[in-house]
Order: structure tokens, then sequence, then C-alpha cells
């Protein structure tokens, strides 16, 4: 059991690194290509393209940061969000130490129960890129992976809602009725499913973005 939870840890790790990669080359590309003939919508002032193939449908938003342009993707629309459950004033509770000088904070911690199924996990991707510190990151805080259980990997520091601080935050993924809350300092994803985590996921990356 120990080596298997070694294994996928290392994995989601591997695939988080991947998407923040990919994030910041299709920035690069972004800025060598026009999304022009995609058909879009204008959703709360926002471009938002839509991709679709055989196999899936995805959205495309524009956000533009210190005049630079940023594209992020997500698997629904901002309108089919609005019935979940998401806690006001959410977004500052992720992004600022000091809210009134709009100092943002230190550090995040992204926390997830190593018990998860790793695509689970990786539904928050978009949130991983839109806040950290990479080419794709808008926020450019520094992000930490982290569990919020031991499972004997020192690899992986073991972080709760316990730790968040004003300065050092933590976003935990939590098993859970389905929504989007704060204990403290802390701001809780909350689902029961892959389907759930998309969602909740999508809904937080909105709110980031300001989409929502």
């Amino acid at each position: 059991m120990e080596k298997k939870n070694k294994t996928l840890n290392y994995f989601i790790w591997f695939l988080v690194i991947l998407i923040v990669v990919v994030g910041a080359w299709i920035i690069f590309e972004g800025k060598l290509k026009s999304n022009s003939g995609t058909p879009y919508t204008v959703y709360n002032g926002y471009l938002i393209y839509e991709l679709r193939d055989e196999k899936s449908l995805r959205y495309l938003v524009e956000a533009v940061a210190d005049d630079v342009k940023y594209d992020h993707y997500f698997k629904n629309y901002p309108s089919d969000l609005l019935n979940l459950s998401y806690e006001e004033g959410i977004r500052e509770k992720v992004l600022y130490k000091d809210l009134e000088k709009s100092i943002k904070k230190d550090k995040i911690y992204f926390s997830y129960d190593p018990k998860m199924d790793g695509v689970e996990v990786l539904t928050a991707g978009t949130i991983i890129q839109i806040l950290g510190n990479s080419n794709a990151g808008i926020f450019k805080i520094p992000i930490v992976i982290s569990v919020s259980e031991d499972n004997n990997n020192p690899d992986f520091p073991i972080k709760t809602c316990k730790d968040a601080t004003k300065e050092q935050g933590v976003i935990e993924l939590r098993y859970g009725e389905s929504k989007i809350y704060s204990e403290g300092e802390c701001v809780i994803v909350q689902g029961n499913n892959i389907e759930e985590f998309k969602k909740n996921n999508d809904l937080l990356g909105y709110i980031l973005l300001g989409v929502i």
C-alpha cells in the first residue's frame, strides 16, 4: 500500500507539472496564433471560445493581466455553474493576505486526500495554472502540492486547514457535500465524485478570473 501511494503521488505531481508546462506553451502559442474563426460568446466581458471535436467540448477563456493575454481551458460554461453552492468573497480569501492593500499571499498549499483518485485531483489543474508563478500563472503565487493525511511519503508535506494563515493559504480538495467554502483562512473545494470536482474546480477558476 505504501509503495502504491508513493507511485500515485509521484504520478499526480508529474501530471501537475505537465499541466503547468502545457499551459505555458499554450500562452506562448496564443501570442502567435489568433482565435479568429472560432465560435465564441461574451460572458461578463470575457471572450469564451467554444472548442469542439468528436470526443469533447471545452471552453477557452481569454484573460488579460498586465497587458499579457492568458488562455485557460474549462470543461463547463460559466452560466451552467451558477446553481452550485459557493461562499461569497471566496476569491479574496484565496488570493490576499492584505485585501485593503491588494497584497497577495506568500504561498498557497494545494492539499488533497491521498486516497483520492488521481483524475479527481487533476480536475484542479486550471486553478493551479491560474494561481501559480509559472508563465501560465496570472497571480504568480507559489503553489506547493501537499496532502491532507500522512501517507508515509516525505516528498509531500502534510497540510490541512489548521495550517492556513493569511500569509500562507491552503486550498483543500475534500470529499463531501458539493460546495466551495472556507474555514478560517482555508478554502475547501468539496465534492463526491469526478463530475462534482470538475464543476467546482471550474467554478473556482472562473471566480478567480472574475468571469463569475
